[in-house]
């Protein structure tokens, strides 16, 4: 357990590096639902931002965003490559689409980075937020004392409607953690580490999968 953040934001030395980016990349996530965008795999793994953006039937664009660039700078990146727009430029997407559910989760987990070091006396990492844009996202927490990573999927239908999701990040970072041995499946590894997957408290780590 930490007061302080792990690698503090220039802007914001209270939050994790990354934290400004995710907010960003979620006000664009949900302003482009509509649009076909998904942010598809944010990798922090290296100590930089990779982010790789998608639309359907193109092929996928990896970014080297500056974190707190600004969202505006983000968003001239983005729409280099496909068509893109800032939440509250046009009509809300609905809060059940499964894009706009996503852009909630980089949002939620770029307001609250004090949970990857103010809650826990174990130390964690955010390593990567990755999306099938349609069912689920995997967040994978680095557990640095135990040289492994767990990614927790979490599923996207109708996350963050109606507010009922707040904290989610500090579910999703205990739960790998505090999560049982035989809660754990083998994944691919993560920068070389062991890697174990596991859903939410009450949630199939297996499952929901793409058919």
């Amino acid at each position: 357990m930490s007061r302080h953040p792990v690698r503090p934001s220039r802007a914001l030395p209270a939050a994790e590096w990354w934290a400004p980016l995710l907010v960003d990349l979620g006000a664009v996530q949900r302003g482009s639902a509509g649009l076909g965008l998904c942010v598809r795999d944010v990798d922090l793994t290296s100590g930089r931002a990779q982010v790789t953006v998608q639309w359907p039937g193109v092929p996928a664009t990896t970014l080297l965003p500056d974190p707190e660039a600004g969202r505006d700078a983000l968003l001239r990146a983005i729409a280099a490559a496909g068509p893109a727009r800032l939440a509250g430029e046009e009509p809300a997407d609905s809060p059940s689409s499964p894009l706009a559910g996503h852009g909630w989760l980089l949002d939620e987990i770029g307001r609250r980075s004090d949970a990857w070091y103010a809650y826990l006396a174990e130390p964690v990492e955010l390593l990567r937020v990755v999306t099938d844009g349609r069912r689920t996202t995997d967040v994978a927490v680095g557990r640095t004392s135990r040289g492994d990573v767990v990614e927790v999927r979490v599923p996207l239908a109708g996350l963050g409607a109606g507010g009922m999701d707040a904290g989610l990040t500090y579910t999703i970072v205990e739960r790998a953690v505090t999560v049982a041995a035989h809660d754990l499946r083998p994944a691919g590894p993560v920068r070389g580490r062991p890697t174990f997957a596991t859903g939410l408290p009450g949630e199939d780590p297996d499952g929901p999968q793409e058919p």
